[in-house]
């Protein structure tokens, strides 16, 4: 058994000496006469009459002397008061003393108060005033200053006022819940006559259903059941709304307006109970309770699925489908009468479905997964708005800069102040100032926009005192985002004027990432791929990620959206893009057969055919390397996303022929729904170069430490004024001026809930050539071998071997130029000459003898 601490048990000792004091109390004021000896008074008897003894008439005769009436409460407050030490005894370190002291004042005018009333209005109580010594000394010293009337209503003044400072509750919210509890009467009042029509009304009718046959008038009675029952509902709405098990209107369930939906009542603080509170509320009765319990486990049997059944093709949705929709039951085990449907359920007054209706039809996971939005206040006033854009013209000004302020707009992490130069300012003048502005302005950064599409100003932009966060759950929701038909939809964040930024990864039609430690990268990329996943399913979209910190991306694992498992081994990285490339030749082999253009061309073909009834037959399908007798009919491709967190990491382990693969997959696969994000955080040119930023035109830039890795990133400065936590610049395709994103935020345990919540509805299925690389030989570079490979099946080997051997000079350079190949592939083959005793290892000059003789001649 425990032990008690000290502490605890010297607390839990003065609670229970606290009640018993004041159950003494209460024994000793109940039990009070007037003929026991007290404190004002000898006794006339000699018995006592009291229950706890002389001590006890003395102590009660001196409180009742002393407070009248108001003694027979301290009791009680003696038994709150060793309760309320004991719960928080702990906290008394935290405690605000103004609070403590506030509510000794409010005690002590509810005394005052309290007591002076009673002593004028009311009658004495046994021989002592009914409001004590204490009222009688505060009436009689206010009476002739204010009279009786006046008295009276300093009193009340002193109990209100008293009142609200000892126990924090407002008299406008008993106002309010009287008056609620006036309308609740009144309207039970005016429903009472219709409600007992209403009960009567089935028992009247029920001697009809006797003269059906009994089967009948079980079904018609397990309608009515069915249908007086109340819509379903999730945890999160019932924890949000008064649970009620007898309620059947439908009025029960309105939703209250709030800034995130539902929102908890308030509840009363002085012990009306919280149904008195509900207008709404209709009698709890029912019409059948055995008919109604019957119906609705019936209800519970039919809404039971199988779940362990597993999709039968690559990218099926039917196992998804299974668990997610409720399937119907076989009736094995019950009569073969036919099940009346049941009603469809009344939807909340306010128009939004119920939330376990919607989890049932909806395939994606619900927004309240996410956290709710904070509530969004502008600090800034319209007069601190106009003194900031004086205080930039007078800064201008002291530069010889001579610039007007003709726009501001705020949002939640800066402030856009649009500036009219002057003729013949020029703007690069402002842009080389931009740290002498920040010093000015005493600002972390200041941001110079030279130029604003539509408009001819520039912009300058200031960060906020307080910057407030944009939640992922504030953006995702949106019409634009909902709306928005493309199933590589993706959120980024806010704009400066706090509208949501959504894109279409279809249109970029690949994304570069790039930022520095800290500047929210990693964040930005799990934004984008919980958009990817609120906004499609398996059957749409499939991701491969690749992540060699083996932090970021691996919370992912087990989602049904992956085609392999999470990679952090860069050799098996590698054999990704190596099954990307081939997946995308297969995909336009396949569109070329068919005569589309792209993966969406090709889908509605396909899609159209299984309408028709005549789906079509596979035209890539050869019977000499497959077991089938027949081609397999071609399905729906979903678009395939290649998530790489880090990708200087893996090009700095295996080397340039990942670059190689990147740029070819950049190159050709848009048309085949393949695309690709990488981020990484070292934005240096041997990482992100030249072949790569010509395939990808879509890049965000996080913050970075140097004008030199923005211009490396977007080709232009702008990125090393950013505010970092998620500020961003996003450069679209096609546009030369990038757009400043304040990134939503999300944290790890809303990325953990929605993985949860996708791993519940579906198992991946994980295609195992992607990772193996035992089907990547057909799609090596030109003249690269697979690894491990036999290095004497070059092409070029025997050749090589004969003109070292009859020029006798081992030189990479010198197979290379005569061959006309690249370094790499010459120095493997002088290697393989070595290994195969053709040339001597290299010695302390770097020069190869030639071992092997020159070949005979004919």
């Amino acid at each position: 058994m425990a032990r008690l601490s000290g502490i605890q048990r010297l607390l839990e000792a003065g609670m229970i000496i606290a009640c018993v004091f004041a159950f003494y109390l209460l024994l000793a004021l109940a039990s009070f006469h007037p003929g026991d000896p007290g404190w004002s008074q000898a006794g006339l008897q000699l018995n006592v009459h009291n229950w706890v003894g002389a001590t006890g008439a003395w102590i009660a005769d001196l409180l009742l002397f002393s407070f009248g009436y108001l003694a027979y409460l301290l009791p009680f407050c003696s038994a709150f008061l060793g309760w309320f030490l004991f719960q928080h005894i702990k906290e008394l370190e935290q405690f605000d003393y103004l609070t403590i002291g506030l509510r000794i004042i409010g005690a002590l005018l509810i005394s005052l108060g309290a007591s002076g009333i009673a002593s004028i209005n009311f009658n004495d109580l046994f021989n002592f005033s009914a409001g004590g010594f204490v009222g009688d000394v505060i009436s009689s010293a206010l009476i002739p200053y204010f009279n009786t009337p006046g008295t009276i209503l300093l009193l009340l003044c002193f109990f209100c006022t008293g009142f609200t400072l000892m126990t924090g509750i407002s008299w406008l919210t008993i106002i309010d819940a009287m008056g609620h509890l006036v309308l609740w009467s009144g309207k039970k009042a005016w429903e009472a006559p219709q409600q007992l029509l209403d009960f009567e009304a089935p028992r009247l009718s029920l001697p009809t259903f006797s003269k059906r046959s009994a089967s009948a008038a079980s079904d018609e009675l397990d309608i009515t059941s069915m249908r007086a029952e109340p819509p379903p509902e999730s945890s999160s709405f019932a924890a949000r709304t008064n649970d009620k098990s007898n309620d059947h209107h439908p009025s029960s369930h309105q939703a209250h307006p709030s800034s995130g939906g539902f929102h908890e009542r308030e509840e009363p603080t002085f012990g009306i109970p919280d149904e008195v509170f509900d207008v709404d509320d209709e009698p709890p009765f029912e019409i059948n309770d055995d008919v109604t319990a019957r119906s609705q486990t019936s209800s519970d049997a039919t809404s039971q699925s199988p779940q362990q059944e597993k999709p039968k093709s690559r990218f099926s949705m039917s196992a998804i489908k299974e668990k997610v929709s409720p399937s119907k039951s076989d009736g094995g085990g019950q009569s073969d009468a036919p099940k009346p449907t049941p009603a469809p359920a009344a939807k909340p007054a306010s128009g939004l479905a119920d939330p376990l209706e919607e989890e049932s039809k909806d395939p994606m996971p619900s927004f309240d997964l996410l956290e709710r939005p904070d509530r969004h206040e502008n600090p800034i006033t319209q007069e601190e708005l106009d003194a900031v854009s004086r205080l930039v013209e007078e800064k201008l000004a002291d530069f010889n800069i001579e610039a007007s302020v003709v726009g501001v707009f705020p949002g939640p992490v800066i402030t856009r102040f649009e500036l009219d130069l002057a003729p013949g300012v020029k703007v690069s003048k402002i842009t080389g100032l931009s740290k002498d502005l920040a010093r000015a302005m005493s600002a972390i950064s200041v941001r110079v926009v030279e130029v604003i599409p539509g408009k001819s100003v520039i912009g300058l932009e200031l960060p906020n005192k307080s910057r407030e966060m944009v939640r992922l759950s504030e953006v995702i929701s949106c019409e634009t985002f909902q709306s928005n038909p493309s199933p590589l939809t993706m959120v980024l964040g806010s704009d400066i004027s706090g509208k949501p930024v959504v894109v279409d990864l279809a249109k970029m039609p690949h994304l570069l990432v790039a930022g520095t430690t800290g500047s929210g990268k990693s964040v930005g990329v799990n934004v984008m791929i919980l958009s990817l996943l609120y906004k499609s399913t398996p059957e749409d979209v499939r991701m491969i990620m690749i992540d060699p910190k083996m932090l970021e991306l691996s919370v992912y694992e087990g989602i049904p959206h992956l085609l392999a498992e999470v990679v952090t081994d860069m050799k098996e990285a590698a054999n990704a893009l190596r099954w990307c490339v081939g997946e995308m030749e297969r995909r336009y082999k396949l569109m070329s057969a068919l005569g589309v253009r792209n993966l969406k061309g090709y889908n509605t073909k396909v899609l159209k055919a299984i309408e028709a009834g005549e789906p079509i037959k596979d035209p890539l399908w050869r019977s000499e390397d497959s077991m089938e007798p027949e081609a397999p009919d071609l399905g729906k491709l979903p678009s395939i996303v290649v998530v790489v967190d880090e990708f200087a990491d893996m090009m700095m382990i295996v080397g340039k022929k990942v670059e190689e693969l990147i740029a070819r997959i950049a190159q050709k696969a848009r048309a085949a729904g393949i695309h690709l994000v990488l981020a990484t955080q070292r934005p240096s040119v041997d990482v992100i170069t030249g072949l790569i930023k010509a395939n990808i035109p879509t890049r965000i830039a996080f913050q970075v430490s140097s004008k030199i890795d923005s211009r490396t990133i977007l080709d232009q400065q702008g990125a090393e004024a950013l505010l970092g936590m998620g500020d961003m610049l996003y450069l679209p395709p096609g546009s030369p001026v990038p757009t400043r994103v304040h990134g939503a935020f999300v944290d790890d345990h809303e990325v953990h809930a929605v993985v949860a919540d996708w791993q519940k509805r579906g198992e991946p299925e994980y295609i195992d050539e992607i990772l193996n690389g035992e089907a990547t030989a057909e799609v090596l570079l030109p003249g690269e071998q697979p690894e491990g490979g036999d290095q004497e099946f070059d092409e070029f080997y025997d050749e090589a071997v004969a003109f070292v051997t009859e020029s006798r000079r081992a030189s990479v350079s010198g197979v290379q130029r005569k061959f006309r190949i690249g370094y790499n592939r010459a120095a493997r083959l002088v290697e393989q000459m070595e290994q195969s005793g053709v040339v001597s290892s290299p010695g302390h000059n770097g020069n190869r003898e030639v071992i092997a003789p020159p070949p005979p001649k004919d």
